[in-house]
């Protein structure tokens, strides 16, 4: 992925590699503010009236939008773009960090940020989607050679975001190198390029061996810097790859009107370790491999069963209510 394009401006470029050398950010993290800035230049352009091209502007430019000109942009993100209240806030993310860099560098006291005094966005807190243990037996190993070229890949892949919770983003970047099948576990890159290890169960340990022994049966070296899931030209598999593969589970598997992603397979690992297994939230919160536990709290929040049985066992659930509602 070359996020240094020679479309983007300049100032462009110089603010991403302070996020990729100095912040440490993740490729993928640093492209999502590349497509976020991009967009917020082509409507400064088109709402300023800019008569130069975007690979043209500079801090100059830049300096000159005021406060009124980024809630304008908010509101075009939510009027006209339908972006929902997450995505507002994440591209309203990217703005701040922008001019927080371009501020710093520059050391401008005497004009304002234009993001300091942005109102915050409310957004709806909601439950994640997760599959039912029964909805997750049927889509692993839907795959099979009637329906699949690859059914033994696209299995692996399924059954690793269920045992390890994990972002697209870091299954496509697993290397040979990170699978550690003696020691049974797989080291895992994520957001900000923090590390951690996903134990493997003897089952799914089982899996990646008999994938393992498709995947290299007509390779004389291997170069254990390789990607662990190979296209059918034999690269890395793109994110766009991966999220079709879940599709297809899905309608293999009769799950595609319920509206689930790939990131669903991730939001039922870590959901079937809480309700099943009496994990602290913490440990989820390592499993999962978030920042804060902040992130990690709407797990708690899941288990309608519990809550269902709680209420059940309500005592005030034993008066009767014909008799409160006799009195006069």
């Amino acid at each position: 992925m070359n996020i240094f394009s020679s479309k983007n401006p300049d100032i462009l470029n110089k603010f991403l590699s302070y996020l990729l050398n100095v912040k440490c950010y993740s490729i993928n993290t640093v492209n999502e503010y590349r497509i976020d800035l991009l967009l917020f230049f082509k409507f400064l352009k088109e709402y300023l009236n800019i008569n130069i091209k975007i690979t043209e502007f500079s801090s100059f430019i830049l300096l000159r939008v005021n406060t009124d000109d980024i809630i304008s942009f908010i509101v075009y993100l939510n009027n006209i773009r339908n972006c929902t209240a997450s995505t507002r806030k994440r591209k309203i993310y990217a703005l701040k960090a922008f001019y927080k860099w371009l501020f710093d560098i520059y050391s401008i006291r005497k004009i304002q940020n234009p993001t300091k005094e942005l109102p915050e966005i409310q957004q709806i807190q909601r439950l994640p989607k997760y599959l039912t243990l029964e909805k997750v037996k049927k889509i692993q190993n839907v795959f099979n050679s009637t329906n699949s070229r690859f059914p033994l890949r696209n299995n692996t892949i399924i059954i690793l975001f269920l045992e390890c919770g994990l972002r697209v983003s870091e299954l496509v970047n697993i290397n040979l190198c990170d699978l550690n099948l003696s020691e049974g576990y797989i080291k895992i890159v994520g957001k900000g390029n923090k590390e951690r290890l996903c134990y493997l169960s003897k089952n799914t340990k089982q899996q990646l061996k008999k994938y393992l022994q498709i995947r290299n049966r007509n390779e004389d070296i291997i170069d254990i810097r390789e990607p662990l899931f190979l296209s059918s030209k034999k690269d890395r598999l793109h994110i766009r790859a991966v999220q079709r593969i879940t599709e297809q589970a899905y309608k293999l598997a009769g799950l595609e009107k319920f509206g689930y992603s790939t990131h669903t397979l991730r939001h039922t690992s870590a959901t079937i370790i809480y309700q099943y297994t009496n994990t602290d939230i913490l440990l989820i919160k390592e499993f999962l491999g978030h920042s804060t536990v902040k992130s990690t709290e709407i797990y708690t929040h899941t288990n309608n069963e519990q809550i269902r049985n709680a209420v059940e066992s309500n005592p005030l659930n034993n008066f009767i209510i014909e008799n409160i509602a006799s009195y006069k």
